[in-house]
């Protein structure tokens, strides 16, 4: 505000909603989509709605995206709150044969890393696993060696990319037996893997959202010059 000078603490908290109101437009594939020659010269025109609570709205997603993003922060509120209890179906670790996985059994043998295609094992759902219409119409079953996956790892999952890199892809690709003196999985490693697969599932799910507040926000966003960044 001109004239007035922000506390430190107000300053950081601006700047952060302002970081979180960017993280949930740059999820949306709606914006990816209009504004995709920008984004390939890396430069993002992201639109900052003029309505304090459609602002707000933006903020809560992009804390939401941001505890997905971030695997220092547990995720587990945050991905029951939008995909419900059932995503106790998504990721499980299972034996062909049945029985209980234990870790020796978590050795990584199928080839991930590089230009391997890992074995990820496409079928229907099953009656009683979750599904969501931002995961396409298939899941599968995602091998970590002849025996053992990890169940109901849906199509769109298990394609996700950041950066451009498949991220459960990469994941399994660095932790392969042969990359580790044969060593399986740790438990907690385990956990971890299954607690991404469902990261996933819940950024994909947040798409809709993205793309309803976005644009909102482009239809009644400041100017560069009502912001100030242009002379």
């Amino acid at each position: 505000m001109r004239g007035e000078s922000l506390s430190d603490a107000l300053v950081r908290q601006f700047v952060g909603e302002l970081f979180r109101c960017t993280l949930a437009v740059l999820h949306s594939p709606q914006y990816e989509s209009d504004h995709a020659d920008s984004l390939a010269q890396d430069w993002a025109h992201v639109p900052i709605p003029k309505n304090k609570t459609l602002f707000g709205e933006l903020v809560k997603l992009g804390h939401m995206i941001a505890t997905l993003l971030d695997p220092a922060i547990a995720s587990d509120d945050t991905v029951r709150k939008v995909l419900g209890k059932e995503v106790a179906t998504i990721g499980v670790s299972r034996k062909r044969q049945g029985g209980q996985v234990a870790q020796q059994d978590l050795v990584v043998s199928i080839a991930y890393f590089g230009a391997a295609r890992g074995k990820w094992v496409e079928r229907a759902y099953a009656g009683a696993e979750l599904q969501h219409e931002a995961w396409s119409e298939t899941t599968g079953d995602l091998y970590i060696n002849d025996d053992v996956y990890f169940a109901n790892v849906p199509k769109a999952v298990w394609r996700y990319e950041l950066g451009g890199y498949p991220v459960l892809k990469n994941w399994l690709g660095y932790r392969q037996a042969s990359r580790r003196n044969g060593q399986p999985l740790t438990l907690e490693e385990r956990q971890h893997f299954r607690s991404m697969i469902q990261r996933l599932g819940t950024l994909l799910a947040l798409r809709s959202t993205a793309d309803t507040l976005y644009e909102k926000a482009a239809a009644a966003a400041f100017s560069a010059e009502e912001l100030g960044v242009r002379s």
